[in-house]
């Protein structure tokens, strides 16, 4: 009995010591999606996804943390990078407000790009879903 007691004693001691994880708005399809100060959100999708999982993951919690329609416009805020809200190396931003796009606009849509200013409509980028995994 004293072991068992030593056991939990010690699960306790080390939880409370540990880093707490922000959990965030998690997707169906397990990105996490941290909203920023700025307004902006930060997705970061399960380890070895496929690039279009940031997409993915933007349009979901737009949709259903934010209440976007299917035609707002979601835009990169910063290319990847290392997380700001999370410890990933790989992590989008993004946002609901329009963002200058350096390079102009072009009838090119590249989805896999993550330039500050690229864009796709919650309904394009729900699109990438499909790409990004099998739902079933």
């Amino acid at each position: 009995m004293r072991i068992l007691s030593l056991s939990v004693a010690a699960a306790i001691g080390l939880s409370a010591c540990a880093e707490a994880t922000p959990t965030g708005h998690v997707t169906m399809d397990s990105a996490r999606v941290f909203a920023l100060p700025d307004g902006s959100f930060e997705v970061a999708p399960p380890q070895g996804s496929v690039r279009s999982a940031f997409w993915c993951g933007a349009a979901d919690y737009a949709r259903r943390a934010l209440g976007a329609g299917w035609n707002q416009e979601i835009y990169v805020a910063r290319g990847m990078g290392k997380g700001v809200a999370v410890n990933r190396k790989s992590t989008v931003h993004f946002t609901l407000t329009p963002v200058e796009n350096a390079r102009g606009d072009s009838w090119l849509k590249r989805t896999n790009a993550y330039n500050v200013g690229d864009r796709l409509s919650v309904q394009e980028a729900d699109h990438q879903c499909s790409t990004a995994f099998i739902r079933f």
